[in-house]
């Protein structure tokens, strides 16, 4: 076996038990494997046990002397070392120990491939909230490589990349430090920059990502990511389109009207609250049927939970682009498959049909109420 693989592994927490497996997977026999740990937290030091495999020959520490964010931390791992390949792999997954032949058998047997989607498994849900994060649909990605043979981008978690075709491509900075849309960046710039070639799917280089929060509500990681996904249409033009607004932009259109409209007849505020409230109770219904119809009978409460993630996630792109002071940006949106498609409104599912159908119906009632 001749291949050479880099793994960068950007950290901010540097806990063993992730940490430790990472380090010591077994090689396989004639790949060279270089692996670079870099630490986004200056605060954090390195456990003795971690100390001892650095030995700065096949296991490399960098310490970031201030916290510069995901982009940078990856960027300076990948620019660390000269494999042939580089593995992404997150500092809080565990590994299978076969991860590294996986890889490399695929490396020799594919060399022509621009790169290897792994598959990220999850536990078994217990808590509601996270059966509602895998209900939602945002978990698609993570698990992509046993639903297509190929795809445009990757989760970080897990995804090796040929540095020939990485080229001069680097993490984009302009994301939020903490994440959310950078990895879609460079991944379908990756792909752009290789004719539009996407990642084959290699589902037989498992990890395993453990739920985030610890089963805990919080709504705080679809918010953020939507924040940083509301820079994807910006940077990449060619892959943004403009859709019907969604429920965080339409309520927002709902209250400036129905600031305007109770000014001009005061006898209006109930009904614009009403309306208001209408419009939660239609996102809920719309996505309580998606729900139904993608996994069957399930609880009030998971489904509240699947409306409130969309809706963090949703209000993080809103606020993304309103802090940007980019408001003519409602409604664009961008193709995560790579698609390069301008046409308007032209998808059509349940979730969509219920909450258009009845829209027109509550600004109708409201309207009649005043």
């Amino acid at each position: 076996m001749n291949t050479s693989i880099d793994i960068v592994i950007p950290s901010f927490r540097l806990e063993e038990k992730y940490i430790l497996p990472i380090l010591q997977l077994p090689r396989p026999a004639g790949a060279r494997v270089r692996i670079y740990l870099v630490v986004d937290n200056p605060a954090v030091q390195p456990s003795m046990a971690i100390r001892a495999l650095i030995d700065n020959e096949s296991v490399f520490l960098h310490v970031n002397p201030e916290n510069r964010g995901a982009a940078i931390t990856r960027n300076t791992g990948m620019e660390a070392g000269s494999g042939e390949w580089v593995l992404f792999l997150d500092d809080d997954i565990i590994v299978q120990e076969n991860l590294l032949q996986v890889y490399a058998t695929a490396a020799l047997e594919h060399s022509d491939e621009i790169g290897f989607l792994g598959l990220i498994t999850f536990p078994e849900p217990v808590a509601d909230f996270t059966k509602a994060i895998e209900a939602s649909g945002s978990m698609d990605i993570f698990r992509i490589s046993l639903d297509r043979d190929a795809f445009a981008w990757g989760a970080t978690a897990n995804i090796m990349v040929k540095r020939s075709a990485i080229g001069d491509v680097r993490f984009s900075t302009a994301y939020p430090k903490s994440g959310g849309g950078e990895d879609v960046d460079f991944f379908i710039n990756v792909r752009q920059r290789n004719g539009y070639r996407n990642f084959r799917s290699l589902p037989t280089a498992v990890v395993q990502h453990p739920w985030w929060n610890n089963d805990k509500v919080s709504y705080q990681r679809p918010y953020r990511y939507g924040i940083g996904n509301s820079w994807l249409p910006k940077l990449n033009p060619r892959y943004a389109y403009y859709d019907l607004l969604n429920t965080p932009e339409t309520l927002l259109l709902a209250v400036l009207l129905g600031v305007i409209i109770s000014v001009v007849r005061p006898a209006c505020i109930k009904s614009m609250l009403l309306l208001i409230v209408g419009i939660l109770v239609v996102e809920l219904v719309a996505s309580s049927v998606q729900v139904f119809k993608r996994r069957g009978l399930t609880s009030i409460k998971i489904c509240y939970y699947v409306t409130a993630l969309r809706i963090a996630h949703d209000a993080g792109m809103l606020v993304g682009i309103l802090k940007r002071g980019e408001w003519w940006r409602m409604g664009q949106r961008f193709h995560y498959d790579g698609a390069i498609n301008k046409v308007y409104f032209y998808r059509s599912n349940t979730y969509r049909i219920i909450k258009w159908v009845m829209y027109p119906l509550l600004w109708w009632m409201a309207w009649r109420a005043c």
